[in-house]
């Protein structure tokens, strides 16, 4: 290679470099952001300042504040030029500024019956709703952050069982290979312990698997485009019983529900509205003043100017508002049984999924464990055949998988109660 060739690659190299540079320091930046011992509430404030869905939804607060500057804007002024009787079409007019009639004439639009406050009433009602709904936004963004921080809390408590039960598989084939070399044991049953363990190194990888992808999840709900940052949830699987009321938090949901109250600010919204389209009705006046200037004379000119509403009195502008009034009242009513139904569904949800950790907390995982254990030292001293072995290792793997299903679904479950009420607990 000559050396302009060699020059010409390295200035390509070092504009590839550039580019690349900026991007990688970038993610660097994001993967710092994230902490490596990451807890749910450490989660939750990255979310709150970081996720696009809900840094979108705040600009509708921006948006609502620039319809309070529109709605306390004034009328802008007119301004009128017109230049009359100059005498085009003679053969010789003479010259423009001396033979024509001049008039300047300003006049300020003046609005009646109240527009310009109820207008800004209207404005300030859409900025209430706004936050209403932001607050609705943050509370399903909530419940979804929770949940798949969970589905990492999960995936790893999975993937420690799999380890588990691989390792413990893996000194009973040492155990038998032993076996096998003082012909204690045949090779068939060798071979079939060596096949088996392909299940349970198959668990790992699906394991190892389903915790990565829920990392990634978390991250891409955090706003992280960096999807290789390393953390480690703290959170573990735990039951924690929890009594409370259906009917009252049937009460504390109607109460607090974000969304049940912007439907409420809503309907305010829209019976403001009818009033600012009664007001549309009255005609603005506009009051002007000018100057005329003719061929002699110099001449002021003052008046005022009024719309007669014999005609358009905003009748189709009146129904519309109040049939919007109605409609907002239905999706209140709409919105309020949702509610209701979310409560009762996540209350009767929670009721199950507690019986089912229960369930398996006082019968099935110590049953499971303890034939699991009696089976290993069983067959280590060889009373117990392979395929009750085997037997016994499946069951206690599908026990505990279950047990650790159960207590993702129960606190899940809280997660969409307190979702459903609106409060955490």
């Amino acid at each position: 290679m000559n050396t302009a060739s060699a020059k010409l690659v390295a200035f390509v190299l070092f504009g590839f470099m550039s580019m690349a540079c900026p991007l990688a320091a970038q993610e660097a930046k994001e993967a710092q952001s994230v902490p490596t011992r990451l807890t749910l509430d450490l989660a939750n404030d990255i979310l709150l300042a970081r996720n696009p869905t809900l840094l979108r939804e705040r600009q509708n607060l921006v948006v609502a504040r620039a319809g309070i500057t529109d709605a306390r804007l004034r009328p802008n002024p007119d301004f009128d030029l017109v230049s009359e009787s100059y005498p085009l079409f003679e053969s010789n007019p003479g010259p423009f500024f001396q033979r024509n009639e001049l008039i300047v004439r300003v006049g300020q639009p003046i609005e009646t019956a109240g527009k310009r406050g109820k207008r800004t009433r209207v404005a300030e009602q859409d900025l209430v709703a706004a936050e209403a709904f932001l607050q609705d936004t943050v509370r399903q963004l909530k419940l979804e952050l929770r949940t798949r921080y969970y589905r990492i809390v999960l995936a790893q408590a999975e993937y420690d069982l799999a380890r588990q039960i691989l390792s413990q598989f893996d000194e009973i084939i040492r155990l038998n290979r032993a076996r096998f070399e003082h012909g204690e044991v045949s090779g068939l049953d060798l071979a079939r312990l060596e096949t088996e363990r392909l299940r349970f190194f198959n668990d790992m990888l699906a394991a190892e698997l389903q915790l990565l992808n829920s990392k990634v999840a978390l991250l891409e709900l955090l706003g992280v485009s960096s999807m290789t940052a390393q953390f480690e949830v703290q959170e573990k699987l735990a039951f924690r019983p929890i009594a409370v009321g259906l009917d009252e938090l049937q009460q504390q949901a109607l109460a607090t529900r974000a969304d049940l109250r912007a439907r409420e600010e809503l309907i305010e919204r829209e019976r403001r509205q009818v009033s600012v389209e009664k007001a549309q009705a009255v005609p603005n006046v506009t009051p002007f003043f000018g100057y005329k200037r003719n061929l002699a004379d110099n001449t002021v000119a003052f008046g005022v100017n009024v719309g007669l509403p014999f005609f358009n009195r905003n009748q189709g502008g009146i129904a519309r508002a109040v049939a919007r009034v109605d409609q907002a009242g239905y999706e209140k009513q709409r919105t309020e049984l949702a509610v209701r139904r979310e409560v009762q569904q996540a209350y009767q949800t929670l009721e199950v999924e507690g019986r089912r950790v229960r369930a398996l907390e006082s019968t099935y995982v110590a049953s499971a464990r303890k034939a699991r254990d009696i089976a290993q030292a069983s067959y280590r001293l060889g009373a117990l055949d392979l395929i009750a072995f085997l037997d016994a290792e499946r069951a206690y793997r599908e026990t505990l998988r279950a047990y650790n299903q159960a207590l993702f679904d129960y606190q899940t479950a809280i997660f969409s109660l307190e979702a459903a009420v609106g409060r955490e607990f």
